[in-house]
C-alpha cells in the first residue's frame, strides 16, 4: 500500500505542470466526487480528519454551491457529491457537512439500502429521511443496482433509473432530480433516458466543467482520493489535476 500511495502521488505531481495551462477559471465548475469516509485504507476511503479538513478549506477559501444552484446560476464554484450510500454517510459525513454548513448531493444506489456490502454498513430509509431533513443534502439517483449502463439496452436503463428515482421520491417525499452514472460511463441509449427523467446527469471523471460549455447531462466530476492528502486536494479544487486521469 505504501508503494502504491507513493506511485499515485508521483502521478499527481507529474500532472501538475499541465494543469497550469488548463486550470480552473472564473465561472468554471468543479464537481467533487467522494465515496466513503471512515477507517478503511482504500483509495476511495478518506479518514474523517482529512475529510473535515477539506470541508473547512472549502468553507474558508471557495464558493461551495448546491448542484441546483450551480446549474441554474452558471457562476461556477464547487459542488460536493457522494456516490453509493453506506452507513458512513449517515454516521460520519452528514454530521460534518452540517457542522461546516456545506451542501452536498448523495447519489444513492437504492438497492444498497438496508443491505451491507463488502464489509460496509448499510443505510436505512430512516437514516435517509434524517439525512434529507438536514436541509444541506440532496438525494439523487445512482441507479438501483449500481449497474453499468454503457452497454445496457433501453429497458434496463429505464428500469434502473426509474426504479431508483421512484423509490427515493416515494420513501423520502422529495424530488429526485439528479443522476450520476455508476463507473462514470454512459451510452447514447442511457443518455436519452436520463435526459427524459432527470434535470442533470454526471458522467466522466477528472474533468472540469468550463464556463459557457456546461452540459448538465454530461457533468464532469473530480474524484477525491486518499492519496490526495491536503496539497493535491487543493490542486484539484483549482482544476490543476484533470491530468491525473
Amino acid at each position: 500500500m505504501r508503494v502504491a500511495a507513493v506511485a499515485r502521488r508521483t502521478i499527481k505531481a507529474s500532472a501538475l505542470p499541465g494543469g497550469l495551462l488548463t486550470h480552473r477559471r472564473r465561472g468554471d465548475l468543479i464537481v467533487l466526487l467522494y465515496h466513503r469516509v471512515g477507517d478503511g485504507a482504500g483509495e476511495i476511503e478518506l479518514p474523517a480528519y482529512l475529510f473535515e479538513h477539506q470541508l473547512a478549506y472549502l468553507r474558508e477559501h471557495d464558493q461551495v454551491v448546491t448542484l441546483d444552484d450551480a446549474l441554474r446560476d452558471r457562476d461556477g464554484g464547487v459542488v460536493v457529491t457522494f456516490d453509493d450510500g453506506y452507513a458512513d454517510f449517515y454516521n460520519i459525513v452528514t454530521p460534518l457537512l452540517v457542522k461546516h454548513s456545506i451542501p452536498a448531493t448523495l447519489f444513492l444506489a437504492t438497492g444498497l439500502v438496508g443491505r451491507a456490502a463488502s464489509g460496509f454498513g448499510a443505510l436505512t430509509w430512516a437514516d435517509l429521511k434524517d439525512i434529507a431533513s438536514t436541509g444541506v443534502i440532496t438525494v439523487g439517483s445512482h441507479t438501483h443496482t449500481h449497474a453499468d449502463l454503457s452497454r445496457a439496452p433501453q429497458d434496463v436503463c429505464e428500469e434502473e433509473m426509474r426504479r431508483s428515482k421512484d423509490l427515493i421520491e416515494d420513501r423520502l417525499g422529495c424530488a429526485c432530480s439528479h443522476f450520476a452514472y455508476p463507473w462514470a460511463v454512459s451510452s447514447s441509449t442511457a443518455d436519452r433516458v436520463a435526459r427524459r427523467l432527470f434535470d442533470s446527469a454526471a458522467v466522466g471523471a477528472w474533468r472540469t466543467n468550463r464556463r459557457g460549455r456546461v452540459d448538465p447531462y454530461r457533468l464532469g466530476r473530480t474524484p477525491v482520493l486518499r492519496s490526495d492528502g491536503r496539497m493535491f486536494f487543493q490542486a484539484k479544487v483549482r482544476g490543476l489535476l484533470d491530468g491525473e486521469a
